[in-house]
């Protein structure tokens, strides 16, 4: 009795873990979380060369952590804790001043960002086609005095300037440099407060550099007709789960005379509309990310061609693109499969727009399928 007294807490944990332990075993696995908006770790399967390799235990733990009995309760009392202790940030977010959340990006992986702008390079040198590149900054670049006081983050605009220096050199590229414009626009709804994707509105702002670059007309957007999307709560507030999150709102666009294939499947149009009433609400741009999306705009007479190679953020660009192009193809390296190189010279493109947040293009491992 003296030993339970003494360890008291212990003799109260230990059965509530077994307990814990036993129901979390019974307890059917979520393949995804609407909570946090991204796909849970599964159960792994063994290999012995996983074991061997210690990648086996790497998964398991992430499959522990992600199927944890009363997981999302966890990290609600977790965001409501650290927030009464007045912390600035959770779970690699940060919170910013005017309800605005931010990637703690602190330091780039300099090694595999320079090896994929070599790839790039040598891409571009094997082709006739005329390429642009545009590197897009993640919100806390535009809106730096959001941030708390003492946050050093990763300074974007120098290496994306760099980044735009090396792409000039080459013959048949050009940069294009949204930075400036974006600073110059910050008053404006260009950033989603909630998602790492800047809005409808600046995906347009780019659009438009793309077409000065390019001397091609772009569309006004007051031409289009508009619709909005209201309780989005993007990427960031489902890592953060911050208490008092202001929700943001999407607007997109109508688009009409347009055919759209998904790696050679038609589907009904440029964006899936159940997905405005998911939580998942980006996603309904462009129908996600896919391998090649194809699109044809019959209302625009010439032969025009482009293909762009992109991260999310072009899934709400597209939309003003197809204003310009008979053709528009979109590869996204993560979803496609090898192949490519023959593709590329199957088709004859008039342009190429290589388009990457600086983030993306420093920790993508795909960019070498352009190799084969």
């Amino acid at each position: 009795m003296k030993k339970i007294k003494e360890n008291s807490i212990t003799f109260i944990l230990i059965p509530l873990i077994i307990l814990i332990t036993i129901i979390d075993i019974f307890n059917k696995d979520i393949s995804f979380s609407n909570y946090e908006n991204r796909s849970l770790a599964m159960k792994p399967k063994f290999y012995y060369s996983d074991l061997k390799s210690g990648r086996f235990f790497k998964n398991y733990e992430r499959y522990i952590n992600d199927q944890f009995l009363l997981r999302n309760r966890w990290i609600n009392l977790k965001s409501i804790s650290e927030n009464l202790l007045g912390k600035k940030e959770n779970n690699g977010i940060i919170y910013g001043k005017n309800h605005y959340l931010f990637d703690k990006f602190e330091k780039l992986d300099e090694n595999n960002l320079y090896k994929n702008i070599n790839t790039l390079k040598s891409f571009i040198n094997n082709s006739n086609s005329k390429f642009n590149i545009m590197i897009i900054p993640e919100s806390f670049t535009i809106y730096k005095e959001y941030l708390p006081y003492g946050v050093d983050l990763v300074d974007e605009e120098n290496y994306i300037n760099n980044i735009n220096l090396i792409f000039d050199e080459l013959e048949n590229t050009t940069s294009i440099d949204i930075v400036n414009t974006f600073k110059n626009s910050k008053d404006q709804y260009i950033y989603y407060k909630t998602d790492h994707h800047w809005t409808s509105l600046g995906a347009y702002l780019a659009y438009k550099e793309f077409a000065i670059v390019n001397n091609i007309a772009p569309i006004e957007i007051t031409d289009l007709r508009e619709n909005r999307v209201d309780g989005f709560l993007g990427t960031y507030f489902s890592k953060s789960k911050k208490i008092n999150a202001k929700e943001d709102y999407i607007l997109y666009y109508d688009n009409l005379n347009i055919d759209v294939k998904i790696d050679g499947v038609k589907v009904s149009g440029l964006n899936n509309d159940d997905k405005w009433e998911s939580s998942d609400k980006y996603s309904a741009f462009l129908n996600g990310n896919n391998g090649l999306t194809v699109i044809k705009n019959d209302s625009i007479k010439n032969n025009s061609k482009i293909l762009v190679i992109k991260d999310s953020y072009a899934n709400s660009f597209i939309q003003f693109l197809i204003n310009n192009y008979n053709e528009i193809y979109v590869v996204d390296l993560r979803s496609y499969s090898t192949g490519f190189n023959n593709f590329f010279k199957e088709n004859r493109f008039n342009n190429v727009l290589i388009m990457y947040s600086l983030k993306n293009l420093s920790e993508d491992v795909n960019l070498s399928k352009l190799k084969y």
